[in-house]
């Protein structure tokens, strides 16, 4: 975080409304991205959006030191998209075919040569555990460290690494067994 942003994050929590409102609007592309990731569904990643921004904007007050505003605010996503997820489980208790969406804008490098293609990488990440799941989607698709998702989950490094590669070997399984 830099500067500026900490110096709106202390602002924000100080009761600054205005700098509340930009520090939150400019991660709104962040937000969306994590929220898109666990919903498979750009509705129902809008409406974690608009969750988490109105969240976070009503408790700020609550953040105690203005350098995790990031980590603070990535967790309000993953909490929301959580519960997304549990209201739509709860109301389409018999449609568990939601791992058949398709996702359009992932990025993926050294395409050409990929044994991979054609394998749904999201549809096996889809299977991992929740806690797993959010390990892979903050290390290789927010690009956090080790130690941020750490700080963001609140659990020992060691944990962290252990999920990570636990995850790590359970899609290797799944992408070679569709091999």
């Amino acid at each position: 975080m830099n500067q500026v942003d900490l110096e709106k994050a202390v602002k924000a929590i100080n009761g600054d409304k205005i700098a509340s409102s930009e520090l939150i609007l400019e991660r709104k592309e962040d937000i969306y991205r994590i929220a898109y990731v666990y919903m498979r569904n750009e509705n129902d990643a809008l409406d974690v959006l608009h969750d988490t921004i109105y969240r976070s904007y009503i408790s700020i007050k609550k953040l105690k030191n203005p350098k995790f505003f990031n980590t603070w605010l990535t967790r309000i996503v993953i909490n929301c998209s959580l519960n997304a997820l549990k209201r739509k489980k709860k109301i389409n208790d018999n449609e568990d075919k939601m791992l058949n969406e398709d996702i359009k804008d992932i990025n993926t490098e050294n395409t050409e040569d990929s044994i991979i293609s054609g394998i749904d990488l999201m549809t096996s990440i889809e299977r991992l555990a929740f806690s797993e799941k959010t390990i892979v989607i903050l290390k290789y698709f927010q690009d956090l460290t080790v130690s941020q998702i750490s700080e963001v989950l609140s659990c020992p490094i060691g944990t962290v690494k252990t999920r990570l590669n636990r995850a790590l070997k359970l899609l290797r399984t799944d992408v070679e067994s569709k091999i």
